[in-house]
């Protein structure tokens, strides 16, 4: 019945929308399919070309411009695949637009739109170390963009997935927990620490919504416990 009412509301926003918006929405994964293969060719000209006209039939269908798309205009479980998709799309644009002294600015644009549409998402971990990776080639033409953009997504970001799994997203345990990971990264062994944490717990939580009733003794015999106590000494380290 709710995927019935879904269906029926979805049906209702595109009836309010000119059919050659829908259309160009409903077309636009063979763009995406033609921007990889323009990619795979090398050709930079209509790879960028490909991923507008992409990004720009999405913007047209939430009815905004390109540089306004924000995940929020999409439902976080439902098109996380899609999130995902535009998160790549501007990497791949932001390594073409480094390509060139004069669009400079737009690939700071497309990184700001990378990490905008990377951070809180399970796949956070993997683009942040796609980005490491790369900047470890020392393949950018300009660097501290994308250090800036690694910073970002590895420090600023809002997910503390162990912590927020066992306290609310605003809880002062998690408030301290993140300040207390902007402490950890000074020390020398913070940055693998953080990095290991990054890569495992994810899958811990996966397991805990396979598994509720493991989840939920863990968390209650373990994990709650230790992030008190973590989170007692952030405040006197």
């Amino acid at each position: 019945m709710a995927a019935k009412k879904q269906q029926n509301t979805n049906s209702g926003e595109e009836q309010e929308r000119p059919k050659y918006i829908i259309q160009k929405y409903r077309d636009r994964l063979s763009l995406l399919r033609h921007a990889q293969e323009f990619s795979q060719k090398d050709d930079i000209p209509r790879t960028v070309t490909a991923y507008m006209k992409y990004l720009d039939s999405l913007a047209a269908y939430f009815e905004t411009t390109e540089d306004k798309l924000h995940p929020e205009l999409f439902t976080k479980d439902k098109n996380l695949a899609e999130i995902l998709l535009i998160s790549q799309v501007y990497w791949d644009l932001a390594k073409a637009y480094d390509r060139s002294p004069r669009l400079k600015k737009e690939c700071e644009r497309c990184l700001k739109q990378f990490v905008k549409f990377s951070l809180g998402f399970k796949f956070q971990f993997i683009n942040s170390e796609m980005l490491r990776k790369f900047i470890k080639k020392k393949a950018a033409y300009n660097p501290k963009l994308f250090n800036d953009a690694f910073q970002k997504l590895k420090l600023n970001s809002k997910s503390c997935y162990i912590a927020t799994y066992s306290f609310s997203e605003n809880s002062r345990i998690v408030h301290d927990l993140r300040l207390y990971k902007q402490k950890l990264v000074q020390l020398r062994f913070g940055s693998s620490l953080i990095h290991y944490y990054y890569q495992q717990s994810p899958n811990l939580i996966d397991l805990f919504i396979e598994h509720p009733n493991l989840g939920l003794a863990v968390n209650s015999i373990f994990i709650r416990p230790c992030l008190r106590v973590f989170s007692f000494f952030s405040k006197i380290l």
